[in-house]
């Protein structure tokens, strides 16, 4: 029995000093030859992984965008506003043709993709708008219809892997991407709040000096956490919290007066750049194109079947001739194929004088360049007068592929980060609070036992937190609202059992044997009081994932880690406790571990004697 219990003892110290091992070292790698990585670093306190909540950062939610888009090419020149004044015309008007939101984005010259609700195939609706259009405002040459239906799970899901691809490719700290219902999409960025400010010099200004001067300018302007970043002699940016109106005012006239004329002095959300990246279906045609005139004012474009799917690479770098920033793309086989027969038959002498290659993103021009060379390795390199920024982006667009579903932005929020430390701060402070204030309670009334249930809790407390930094968890306000919430049923276990101990001290048994009474009585209860709350955690899991309650996930998360690890604690840690003071004399010592009086033997068999008669 002793050799059992000193058997768990090694364990359970060997369990401590792991858990304070994985907490100690705020960064972790484990390298196992066979077995992948274990790699675990966080910017919280213990190397912990914070969540938007409590560390700051950008909430975005999207949904599927769709409906039916007609592409409309005019034959005559059509102002962008006589076509918002007919849609709404046609909307509200006496040519009612009901349709839904209709909504029109420009494309080109004479080009317009109109958007409406989701219109089937034998819908009226369709035919009557190109009518009313022609009829209003000028002869239609080009009148495509596509619906984009409810995505399927297979596409959103689609959607959900494109987004992680982008999304960590950018560098973002930690993101929480998830599926929320049937047709949306959240995106969570810790760390991404704040503000981004953009300046650049109108002359180039090197040198320290410089810089140091930017650093008093700003910190007198108000700039708060920030870091200074520059990328020439001429730009910089610079990251810091939340800034106002007021103190982008102040600092662009310090900057002005101070350094020296800027041609741009630009402020923009921290997740502004998630946003673009996000949302954008980066859809990249190529194709050839035959100008009508010396300029290329008026042109046809032939479609070749190219698009970004051919690409097998996309990188943003800088030209070394001296023009910018630049894409570099590679194109996979098939696209290297036709990329080959396109400029074979353009690049000809007589054939640079009308051919171009066309490259266009979702409907725009971004380049036209011309072939002056028979490219054969599918290499090549797009220009359009990129800063490294959007230069960046795009090719992490391009690379990372097509939404399967195009996106809509329903709901933005920004958490500053001094909101999310102060959420952080105040968790801390109340999980301190209510763990010592349960402590206390304990030591008081359970005397000694009470000492044995605070040092259970404190390994307990302890073995959670590191579970929570290697599965690894990303901490949020509702991880520690079940965390806290355990705490108390962890001391419930506890509880039973030395209710149980104390029923059998008082009639006179031993501390070994009321101990060993106690928690055989005790088991049953706690063991269907905890498997009935991990029950009921593992449904509020399931619902949580699927409507996309993080809220609800998070406090079944952590109260379904707090009670099984409680179960330990309690049966293993608090026995092997118990049973160590029982071997060191404690034991004999009844009354420190109930304030009651203790009967005798002699007063225990009296009693039953006198139940006898």
């Amino acid at each position: 029995m002793r050799s059992r219990s000193i058997r768990l003892s090694v364990t359970i110290f060997l369990i401590l000093g792991l858990a304070i091992a994985a907490l100690g070292f705020k960064n972790i790698r484990i390298d196992i030859p066979g077995f992948p990585a274990l790699e675990r670093q966080g910017t919280g306190p213990l190397g912990l992984k914070l969540g938007l909540d409590l560390r700051g950062g950008g909430h975005l939610v999207y949904q599927a965008d769709i409906g039916t888009r007609f592409e409309v090419t005019f034959a005559e020149e059509v102002e962008f506003s006589a076509l918002n004044a007919q849609l709404d015309i046609l909307r509200f008007g006496e040519n009612d043709l009901a349709l839904e939101s209709p909504q029109a984005i420009p494309l080109g010259e004479n080009r317009f993709q109109i958007r409406t609700g989701i219109l089937t195939a034998d819908d009226p609706r369709r035919t009557g708008l190109s009518e009313a259009l022609a009829e209003a405002l000028a002869p239609i040459t080009v009148f495509q219809v596509t619906v984009i239906g409810q995505p399927t799970a297979d596409q959103m899901q689609g959607v959900l892997d494109n987004i992680t691809r982008r999304v960590n490719r950018f560098g973002t700290e930690e993101p929480i991407i998830q599926i929320f219902g049937e047709d949306r999409i959240i995106v969570q960025l810790p760390g991404a709040s704040g503000s981004v400010t953009a300046i650049t010099l109108a002359e180039p200004a090197p040198g320290a000096e410089v810089d140091a001067t930017l650093d008093a300018l700003l910190d007198a302007a108000g700039y708060e956490d920030y870091e200074v970043e520059r990328e020439d002699d001429s730009n910089f940016t610079v990251t810091s919290n939340t800034i106002g109106n007021e103190i982008q005012s102040a600092a662009a006239l310090a900057v002005n007066n101070e350094i020296g004329p800027f041609s741009q002095f630009r402020v923009n959300s921290g997740i502004d750049e998630a946003k673009s990246l996000i949302g954008q279906t980066a859809r990249l045609e190529f194709k050839e194109r035959t100008c009508a005139t010396i300029e290329c004012l008026e042109y046809t474009d032939a479609d070749l079947g190219l698009t970004g799917d051919d690409l097998a690479r996309a990188e943003a770098g800088s030209d070394p001739v001296g023009i910018g920033w630049v894409i570099n793309l590679q194109f996979n086989d098939r696209g290297s194929e036709i990329f080959s027969e396109l400029t074979r038959r353009i690049s000809t002498t007589e054939a640079q004088a009308t051919k171009r290659i066309a490259v266009i993103m979702d409907d725009r021009d971004l380049i036209a360049p011309v072939a002056r060379a028979w490219i054969r390795d599918g290499r090549t390199q797009i220009d359009g007068n990129f800063t490294r920024d959007s230069a960046r982006t795009l090719a992490i667009q391009l690379e990372s592929g097509r939404l399967p579903v195009p996106l809509k932005l329903i709901q933005e929020s920004d958490v500053d980060a001094l909101l999310g430390s102060e959420s952080l701060r105040n968790s801390l402070m109340a999980g301190l609070v209510g763990l010592g204030l349960v402590l206390v309670f304990m030591i008081i009334y359970y005397r000694m036992a009470g000492v044995v249930a605070a040092m259970a809790l404190v390994f307990y407390a302890l073995i959670v937190l590191s579970i929570f930094k290697l599965i690894p968890i990303t901490l949020e306000l509702a991880h520690i609202g079940g965390f806290i919430l355990s705490i108390g049923m962890a001391v419930d276990a506890n509880i039973l059992i030395f209710e149980r101990m104390k029923e059998e001290v008082r009639i006179g048994r031993t501390l070994a044997s009321s101990m060993e009474v106690g928690f055989g009585r005790a088991w049953p209860a706690i063991r269907d009081s905890n498997i009935s709350t991990m029950i009921t955690c593992v449904v509020l899991m399931w619902f949580g994932d699927r409507l996309g309650g993080g809220l609800v996930t998070g406090v079944a998360i952590s109260l379904f880690i707090g009670v099984a690890v409680s179960m330990f604690t309690a049966l293993v840690v608090s026995r092997n406790l118990l049973q160590a003071m029982a071997w060191i004399g404690l034991g004999q010592r009844i009354n420190l571990f109930t304030p009651e009086p203790v009967r005798r033997d002699s007063q225990v068999a009296a009693q039953a004697q006198g139940v006898g008669r």
